[in-house]
Protein backbone atom coordinates (compact mmCIF):
# COMPACT_ATOMS: atom_id res chain seq x y z
CA UNK A 1 0.00 0.00 0.00
CA UNK A 2 2.73 2.21 1.00
CA UNK A 3 4.64 1.46 -2.46
CA UNK A 4 1.23 2.55 -4.54
CA UNK A 5 1.16 5.52 -2.96
CA UNK A 6 4.85 6.66 -3.94
CA UNK A 7 3.82 5.80 -7.55
CA UNK A 8 1.11 8.04 -7.26
CA UNK A 9 3.16 10.77 -6.17
CA UNK A 10 5.77 9.86 -8.56
CA UNK A 11 3.17 10.02 -11.38
CA UNK A 12 1.71 13.54 -10.17
CA UNK A 13 5.01 15.03 -10.33
CA UNK A 14 5.84 13.79 -13.90
CA UNK A 15 2.63 15.51 -15.19
CA UNK A 16 2.69 18.38 -13.50
CA UNK A 17 6.50 18.84 -14.91
CA UNK A 18 5.30 18.04 -18.38
CA UNK A 19 2.81 21.24 -18.04
CA UNK A 20 5.53 23.48 -17.00
CA UNK A 21 8.25 25.21 -18.93
CA UNK A 22 11.06 27.32 -17.83
CA UNK A 23 12.30 30.44 -19.94
CA UNK A 24 15.46 32.55 -19.93
CA UNK A 25 13.89 36.50 -20.39
CA UNK A 26 16.69 39.26 -20.51
CA UNK A 27 17.64 42.40 -22.38
CA UNK A 28 15.15 45.42 -21.74
CA UNK A 29 13.29 44.24 -19.28
CA UNK A 30 13.05 45.48 -15.63
CA UNK A 31 13.75 41.34 -13.62
CA UNK A 32 15.69 39.43 -15.99
CA UNK A 33 15.76 35.97 -15.21
CA UNK A 34 14.77 32.35 -15.43
CA UNK A 35 10.66 31.92 -14.92
CA UNK A 36 8.24 28.98 -14.85
CA UNK A 37 5.02 29.07 -17.01
CA UNK A 38 2.62 26.75 -18.03
CA UNK A 39 3.30 25.11 -21.62
CA UNK A 40 1.09 27.63 -23.68
CA UNK A 41 2.16 30.43 -22.48
CA UNK A 42 2.61 33.42 -24.41
CA UNK A 43 6.00 35.56 -24.72
CA UNK A 44 3.89 38.73 -23.07
CA UNK A 45 3.58 36.47 -19.79
CA UNK A 46 7.41 36.05 -19.84
CA UNK A 47 7.24 40.07 -20.40
CA UNK A 48 5.15 40.82 -17.49
CA UNK A 49 6.64 38.15 -15.00
CA UNK A 50 9.76 40.03 -15.55
CA UNK A 51 8.31 43.49 -14.08
CA UNK A 52 7.55 45.01 -17.60
CA UNK A 53 9.65 46.36 -20.44
CA UNK A 54 12.55 49.01 -19.31
CA UNK A 55 11.96 52.40 -21.58
CA UNK A 56 14.86 51.67 -23.81
CA UNK A 57 12.73 48.56 -25.10
CA UNK A 58 11.79 48.12 -28.72
CA UNK A 59 8.71 46.18 -27.91
CA UNK A 60 7.49 45.88 -31.46
CA UNK A 61 10.61 43.92 -32.65
CA UNK A 62 9.48 41.21 -30.38
CA UNK A 63 5.57 38.66 -31.28
CA UNK A 64 4.63 38.96 -28.07
CA UNK A 65 1.82 36.30 -28.68
CA UNK A 66 4.23 33.50 -29.59
CA UNK A 67 3.77 30.70 -27.73
CA UNK A 68 6.91 29.98 -25.33
CA UNK A 69 8.77 26.86 -25.37
CA UNK A 70 10.83 25.01 -22.72
CA UNK A 71 14.33 26.13 -22.35
CA UNK A 72 13.97 29.43 -24.78
CA UNK A 73 15.79 32.57 -24.19
CA UNK A 74 13.90 35.46 -25.13
CA UNK A 75 16.16 38.59 -25.66
CA UNK A 76 14.17 42.07 -25.73
CA UNK A 77 16.25 44.19 -27.82
CA UNK A 78 16.63 47.92 -27.60
CA UNK A 79 15.49 50.63 -29.31
CA UNK A 80 19.42 51.31 -30.55
CA UNK A 81 20.16 47.81 -31.21
CA UNK A 82 16.79 47.28 -33.37
CA UNK A 83 18.33 50.71 -35.39
CA UNK A 84 21.90 49.24 -35.92
CA UNK A 85 20.11 45.73 -36.76
CA UNK A 86 18.14 47.31 -39.68
CA UNK A 87 21.56 47.44 -41.53
CA UNK A 88 23.33 44.60 -40.49
CA UNK A 89 20.12 42.52 -39.02
CA UNK A 90 21.42 39.34 -36.87
CA UNK A 91 17.80 37.40 -37.27
CA UNK A 92 17.79 37.81 -40.66
CA UNK A 93 14.58 36.83 -42.31
CA UNK A 94 17.40 35.05 -45.48
CA UNK A 95 20.33 33.94 -43.52
CA UNK A 96 23.63 33.82 -44.41
CA UNK A 97 23.00 30.95 -46.89
CA UNK A 98 20.13 32.93 -49.08
CA UNK A 99 17.62 30.93 -47.56
CA UNK A 100 14.02 32.30 -45.92
CA UNK A 101 13.51 31.80 -42.22
CA UNK A 102 10.14 30.14 -42.37
CA UNK A 103 9.59 30.72 -38.44
CA UNK A 104 10.41 34.83 -39.23
CA UNK A 105 9.32 35.40 -42.79
CA UNK A 106 6.86 37.85 -43.89
CA UNK A 107 3.67 37.25 -46.26
CA UNK A 108 5.67 38.82 -48.93
CA UNK A 109 8.92 37.09 -48.48
CA UNK A 110 7.04 33.45 -47.96
CA UNK A 111 5.34 34.47 -51.17
CA UNK A 112 8.82 34.31 -53.11
CA UNK A 113 8.74 30.66 -52.83
CA UNK A 114 7.88 28.76 -55.61
CA UNK A 115 3.99 27.46 -54.87
CA UNK A 116 3.39 29.71 -51.89
CA UNK A 117 0.69 32.26 -52.50
CA UNK A 118 -0.68 35.36 -50.29
CA UNK A 119 -3.23 32.24 -49.02
CA UNK A 120 -0.50 29.76 -48.20
CA UNK A 121 1.80 32.15 -46.92
CA UNK A 122 -0.77 34.01 -44.40
CA UNK A 123 -1.39 30.55 -43.22
CA UNK A 124 2.17 29.97 -42.46
CA UNK A 125 2.42 32.93 -40.21
CA UNK A 126 -0.69 31.44 -38.77
CA UNK A 127 0.26 28.33 -38.46
CA UNK A 128 3.34 29.64 -36.48
CA UNK A 129 1.65 32.37 -34.19
CA UNK A 130 -1.02 29.21 -32.98
CA UNK A 131 1.59 26.83 -32.72
CA UNK A 132 5.21 28.47 -32.18
CA UNK A 133 8.30 28.38 -34.39
CA UNK A 134 8.71 25.48 -37.07
CA UNK A 135 11.37 22.94 -35.76
CA UNK A 136 12.56 21.54 -39.30
CA UNK A 137 12.02 22.99 -42.14
CA UNK A 138 9.65 19.39 -42.89
CA UNK A 139 7.02 21.10 -40.68
CA UNK A 140 6.03 23.45 -43.24
CA UNK A 141 4.35 20.27 -44.75
CA UNK A 142 1.88 20.42 -41.53
CA UNK A 143 0.16 23.49 -43.50
CA UNK A 144 -2.99 22.67 -45.68
CA UNK A 145 -2.13 22.78 -49.14
CA UNK A 146 1.52 22.15 -48.54
CA UNK A 147 2.47 18.19 -49.82
CA UNK A 148 5.74 16.80 -50.72
CA UNK A 149 5.40 17.93 -54.65
CA UNK A 150 5.61 21.99 -53.00
CA UNK A 151 8.04 21.12 -50.10
CA UNK A 152 10.45 19.11 -52.99
CA UNK A 153 10.22 22.88 -54.55
CA UNK A 154 11.07 24.82 -51.65
CA UNK A 155 13.21 22.25 -49.42
CA UNK A 156 16.74 23.89 -50.30
CA UNK A 157 15.51 27.44 -50.13
CA UNK A 158 13.84 27.56 -46.59
CA UNK A 159 15.41 27.26 -43.16
CA UNK A 160 14.61 27.58 -39.63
Amino acid sequence: MIASRQEKTTTARKSSSKDSIYVYICGEVKHPGVYKFSKDDRIVAAIKASGGLTSKASAESINQAEKMKDGQQITIPSKKQVTKKETTDVNATQSSSGKININTASVEELKTLSGIGESKANDIISYREEHGSFTSPEDIMKIQGIKEGIYNKIKDKITI
